[in-house]
C-alpha cells in the first residue's frame, strides 16, 4: 500500500500531515470548448477534499468561456495553448505531473465522492496493484443517472483485445501509477477515437487491473460526445482495428487464437440460427411448411442450443407443470451463469423502451385528488425462470403487500382506506425473480428481465 493512513486519520489531520501520509494522485483534464459541464466536473476533483492532490486543466485553446469559468477555482492549475488533440493534451498533463497516481477525467465527465481516497487504499504496487479499476455511471446531458453503468470488467490482455465479446475499461474510474504511465504511456496522438482503449491494452499486457466494487466516476451521454457521434457498431469496428494492432505475429499461435475468435464472431452462429427459427414460424404460419421445417432443420443444425431454448424448453413447461420432467426443467433453469455485462443494469429502475422492467421498478405517479387505490398491471412470462414470481410493492417507502402473479397478463390492485393524501406520490415494485435471456437466447441481451409492464395507476 502507497501508505494510506487508517480510515479517519488523514483527512482530519493537519495539511502537512495529510500530504506526508497520502500519495500523491495527479487528475489531468484535456478540455476544449466544454464550458456547459467543465464546472461540475472542476468541483467533482476539488470536492474530493483529498489532501495530497495535483489538479491540471490543460485546455486547448477554448473559445465558449471555459477559461472564466476555471478562474473561478483555486486549487488548479491551468495550461490554455493549442494542442494536437485530446492524446496530445493529456500527454502535455501527465509531463507535469508530480503525482504517485494518474487519472486523467474529461470535462464532461466527474468524481464521486470519495473515489480518490478509495484509490489510495486499493492501489498497493507492491501487492501487484498498479493498476485500479472502479465502477462508472452513464448521466445524461443534465447529470441525470441513466440507471446504466459502464459495462466494465477485466480478466486479462488477450480478453481486452477480444473486444468483440463486450465489456471495456470505465477511463474516468481508472487510476495507475506513475511507473506504469512511464512503462505503458504516452498516449497515442495518431489516434482521434478511443486513445484511452488503446492505453488500456498496453497496460494490460505489462499489468493486472484491479476491480473496486464501487461507483467511482460519471460517464456523461450527451450530442457532442464521441461515444454518441458514433454507432454501437461504428465504435466495435473502431476498436477491432485498435485491438489487430497487438496481435502479434501471424505466426504466433496468440494470433490465430484472436483471429479464430474475431471469425467466429463475425460468422454470427447464434444470430443466423435465431433468424432461421423466427423464419422458419413465419412460413409455418404462412402456410409454407415444408419450407418452414427446412429452415427449423438449418438452425436446429446450426445452434442446437437455440432450438432447445425456443422450442423443447417452453413446450416441457406447458405440458409438464409437474412432476419429473418440470423438476428437470427447474434444475436446468437454476443453472444461472451471472454475466459482467448484466452488472450494466445494477441500478435501473426504469422501464425498458420495449416494456420489460428489471427486478427493481420505480416510478412517480401524481393526483390531484385523494387516492383510493393502486392497481398494476402487466405480463408475466415464465418460460425462464424457475419459480413462480412474486412483486412486493411499496409506496412512498412503505410496504403494501407482497403478491404471487401467474403465466400471462396480470393486474394487483391495493385499495386504500382511509384515502392517502393527493400529490406526487413514489411507488416501487420489487421482483423476487428475474431472468437473463442471453444466457438462454444467445442473443447478445444481457437484462435482468423480471415482468413486462401494461400500466402504474393511481386511482
Amino acid at each position: 500500500m502507497m501508505e494510506a493512513p487508517a480510515a479517519g486519520g488523514a483527512l482530519g489531520a493537519t495539511a502537512a500531515d495529510s500530504a506526508r501520509a497520502w500519495p500523491r494522485i495527479t487528475i489531468v483534464t484535456p478540455c476544449f470548448n466544454p464550458a456547459k459541464f467543465v464546472a461540475e466536473t472542476v468541483q467533482s476533483v476539488l470536492g474530493q477534499n483529498y489532501p495530497n492532490l495535483e489538479y491540471i486543466v490543460m485546455d486547448g485553446g477554448s473559445t465558449d468561456g471555459t477559461l472564466d469559468i476555471l478562474r473561478r477555482f483555486t486549487g488548479l492549475k491551468v495550461i490554455s495553448e493549442k494542442d494536437e488533440g485530446h492524446s496530445d493534451a493529456t500527454n502535455k498533463g501527465f509531463a507535469l505531473a508530480t503525482g504517485d497516481i494518474f487519472a486523467f477525467v474529461n470535462g464532461d465527465d466527474s468524481l464521486l465522492p470519495g473515489a480518490l481516497e478509495r484509490v489510495a487504499r486499493e492501489i498497493d504496487p507492491a501487492h501487484g496493484r498498479h493498476v485500479v479499476m472502479g465502477r462508472c455511471i452513464f448521466t445524461d446531458e443534465n447529470s441525470r443517472p441513466l440507471g446504466i453503468e459502464h459495462p466494465c470488467h477485466f480478466e486479462s490482455h488477450r480478453r481486452l483485445l477480444q473486444i468483440w465479446k463486450g465489456h471495456m475499461i470505465p477511463q474516468p474510474s481508472t487510476f495507475w501509477t506513475r511507473q506504469v504511465w512511464n512503462e505503458c504511456g504516452p498516449a497515442r496522438v495518431d489516434l482521434k477515437r478511443w486513445m484511452d482503449f488503446d492505453l488500456f491494452v498496453r497496460m494490460s499486457k505489462k499489468y493486472a487491473f484491479h476491480r473496486v466494487d464501487q461507483v467511482l466516476a460519471t460517464y456523461r451521454l450527451h450530442s457532442e460526445s464521441v461515444t454518441m457521434n458514433r454507432t454501437e457498431a461504428d465504435r466495435l469496428e473502431d476498436c477491432i482495428r485498435i485491438s489487430r494492432q497487438y496481435w502479434g505475429s501471424p505466426l504466433s499461435p496468440g494470433y490465430w487464437r484472436l483471429a479464430s475468435s474475431l471469425a467466429v464472431y463475425r460468422f454470427d452462429r447464434l444470430g443466423r440460427a435465431r433468424r432461421l427459427v423466427k423464419r422458419a414460424d413465419e412460413r409455418w404460419r404462412h402456410g409454407h411448411k415444408f419450407a418452414g421445417v427446412i429452415d427449423g432443420l438449418r438452425g436446429s443444425i446450426l445452434a442446437p442450443e437455440i432450438l432447445f431454448y425456443v422450442k423443447i424448453l417452453p413446450w416441457f413447461r406447458d405440458h409438464f407443470a409437474r412432476g419429473l420432467a418440470a423438476k428437470a426443467v427447474d434444475w436446468i433453469l437454476r443453472l444461472r451463469k451471472t454475466y459482467p455485462q448484466t452488472a450494466v443494469y445494477a441500478n435501473h429502475t426504469d422501464p425498458f423502451n420495449d416494456g420489460w422492467v428489471s427486478p427493481r421498478l420505480v416510478v412517480e405517479r401524481s393526483m390531484d385528488g385523494p387516492v383510493r387505490e393502486l392497481v398494476v398491471c402487466g405480463n408475466a412470462e415464465l418460460t425462464y425462470i424457475d419459480k413462480p414470481q412474486a412483486l412486493t410493492v411499496l409506496l412512498d417507502g412503505r410496504e403494501l403487500g407482497k403478491r404471487g402473479v401467474e403465466k400471462g397478463d396480470f393486474g394487483i390492485n391495493f385499495p386504500f382506506d382511509p384515502p392517502i393524501a393527493p400529490g406526487a406520490h413514489k411507488i416501487e415494485i420489487r421482483a423476487d425473480r428475474f431472468f437473463v435471456p442471453h444466457r438462454f437466447l444467445r442473443n447478445q441481451d444481457y437484462r435482468p428481465l423480471a415482468w413486462r409492464l401494461y400500466t402504474v395507476e393511481l386511482k
